[in-house]
């Protein structure tokens, strides 16, 4: 049972100072195997990003109205930058955590595993919190502009690459944020390996299994939602703002920029 799994003694003892315990030791042979960096590893990846790349031009696809292709380019390179961040955090995190230098290795997929389901759960609400709160300070304390996500002003595209990068650096500093918080989380309540450990028993002695699964089956579907709202949290909401619009396209009803409509209609 998960719960006679959770509280099952792991043989080892707590290290001083009050440090979280340290996990189940990592037999050679068996999920040690676990690599996140080698050549199939990164493959899984590559095929990750393709998918959430193909997620972003489908909601493009679906939204009324659209936005422009080069204003559309801009928030999605925006939101893969901070992707690219965090999934480079998932990495350091699950290594550092999973090879410490003095302290058993233990399972790199588990962590990997905990870091992207996180992300995409309480993750996606505290990187809208500290996007929020970051903008909110700019605009009302230092009294910058342009660092509402989304809003980049008039045309030319020259024009708005300084708005861009400004909210870019934002975005990547609010997903930095929000990955520190998420990695305090698996310091502080490390009974959440164990979670992981259950969770991934089925894949046992079969690192290919582990990858595919934590790195691709996992999070496609964590992802593809994460990406879907996150593009909403940084773009533009139309009905908000209509300067950015050309000046003989009238403005939308309310109903065509309301894209809480059903995915599937």
């Amino acid at each position: 049972m998960l719960l006679d799994y959770l509280i099952e003694p792991t043989g080892t003892s707590c290290t001083s100072g009050g440090s979280p315990p340290i996990h189940t030791v990592v037999q050679p042979g068996d999920d040690d195997g676990c690599k996140l960096l080698d050549g199939f590893a990164i493959v899984v990846q590559l095929l990750l990003a393709s998918s959430a790349f193909l997620v972003l031009v489908y909601k493009r696809y679906r939204e009324r109205p659209q936005r422009p292709v080069d204003i559309w380019a801009l928030d999605v390179s925006k939101q893969f930058l901070g992707a690219v961040i965090v999934h480079s955090g998932n990495l350091l995190v699950s290594y550092l955590v999973a090879r410490p230098k003095d302290g058993t290795p233990t399972n790199l997929c588990v962590w990997y595993m905990l870091n992207v389901f996180l992300d995409c759960t309480i993750g996606v609400g505290i990187l809208w919190l500290w996007l929020r709160g970051l903008q909110w300070f700019l605009e009302t304390k230092l009294h910058m502009t342009y660092v509402k996500s989304g809003k980049y002003g008039p045309p030319p595209l020259q024009r708005r690459l300084l708005p861009w990068f400004k909210q870019t650096l934002i975005f990547i500093l609010a997903e930095a944020l929000m990955k520190t918080c998420i990695y305090s989380l698996l310091r502080f309540f490390p009974f959440l390996f164990r979670l992981g450990e259950w969770a991934l028993r089925w894949t046992k002695g079969n690192y290919h299994y582990q990858v595919i699964f934590v790195m691709l089956i996992f999070p496609l579907i964590l992802n593809a939602m994460q990406f879907w709202i996150v593009d909403t949290i940084v773009k533009m909401t139309p009905t908000h703002d209509h300067q950015e619009l050309p000046s003989h396209q009238p403005p939308s009803p309310p109903e065509d920029t309301d894209e809480r409509t059903p995915l599937l209609t």
